[in-house]
């Protein structure tokens, strides 16, 4: 091992200081788990970019309202809800902080693509739950765009060593990029990640889905969300996006969640309608940061 890479592994073992949470991320989650819908409202009017994503969204085939969605009240009212808004909201300012490099495989425009894919459709599989299941839209969303944040931060606290990763992914395409990550680093994007969210107080269950989505057997508290995660994943490794690394869809964990094969590759076709305003809301997260 290098002096380099030695030195690497140091600085992630003392470090303590961590991107402070951005401002505007703390205001929506100020608003707690039910907010006023008018608190939101004037939160996310606080910046242009965030409430144009919001109305894009809203109007998108993907949840298929028919009508006009003219502003920030009409996309939460007629289309997102609270919940969901607030969620979308909070991932998109929380990932504005972190200043990772834009370009490779897992640069910044790489892993803001993959999040608005991801989370889209893990807000789409969630629906897919049985009623008994302990799972919101809202919460699934959010996971699907944090679960790789950790990796926003590795680039932003390590933006030279970074594009060595890139490299060595490029270089290694059969080698699973959570490997190459600890041969790196001496830990990976989902340690990191929930080390990050952990001195944010996030809650629990974004914090399971960024630390337990590359877990074929995680089966603890808060399961579902790192579940839908990893099949997400799985089935955005079809499109050539992300690095799961496998496009298998694990039996157990199907069943485990009480979903079909064909309701998780449906979920994946109906996505495809809606891949413009997802590419448009991933340029937003990526030039925003």
């Amino acid at each position: 091992m290098t002096r380099k890479l030695k030195s690497i592994q140091s600085r992630l073992e003392k470090l303590t200081t961590f991107p402070a949470m951005p401002e505007l991320a703390q205001k929506i989650l100020s608003l707690g788990p039910r907010p006023e819908m008018n608190e939101l409202v004037t939160i996310v009017e606080i910046d242009p970019g965030l409430a144009a994503q919001m109305i894009r969204q809203a109007a998108s085939p993907f949840f298929g309202y028919r009508g006009k969605v003219k502003s920030v009240r009409d996309a939460i009212t007629r289309v997102l809800g609270v919940d969901r808004a607030m969620n979308l909201a909070f991932g998109v300012a929380a990932g504005k902080g972190l200043r990772s490099p834009a370009d490779g495989p897992v640069g910044r425009k790489a892993i803001w693509v993959h999040a608005a894919y991801s989370a889209a459709l893990m807000q789409s599989l969630a629906e897919c739950l049985p009623r008994d299941a302990e799972a919101s839209s809202g919460m699934s969303y959010l996971s699907g765009l944090m679960h790789n944040i950790g990796l926003l931060l590795l680039g932003h606290l390590f933006p030279t060593e970074l594009s060595a990763l890139n490299k060595a992914i490029l270089d290694n395409p059969k080698v699973p990029v959570i490997d190459l990550e600890q041969g790196l680093f001496m830990t990976d994007h989902t340690e990191i990640g929930m080390w990050l969210l952990r001195k944010w107080n996030m809650p629990g269950e974004v914090i399971t889905a960024v630390h337990k989505h590359h877990d074929v057997e995680y089966r603890g508290e808060y399961a579902v969300y790192a579940n839908l995660a990893l099949l997400a994943d799985r089935l955005l490794q079809r499109l050539d996006m992300g690095d799961a690394g496998s496009e298998e869809l694990p039996d157990a964990m199907l069943s485990a969640l009480g979903l079909q094969e064909d309701d998780v590759t449906g979920a994946l076709q109906n996505l495809l309608e809606a891949r413009s305003d997802l590419d448009s809301l991933a340029n937003h997260l990526a030039t925003a940061a």
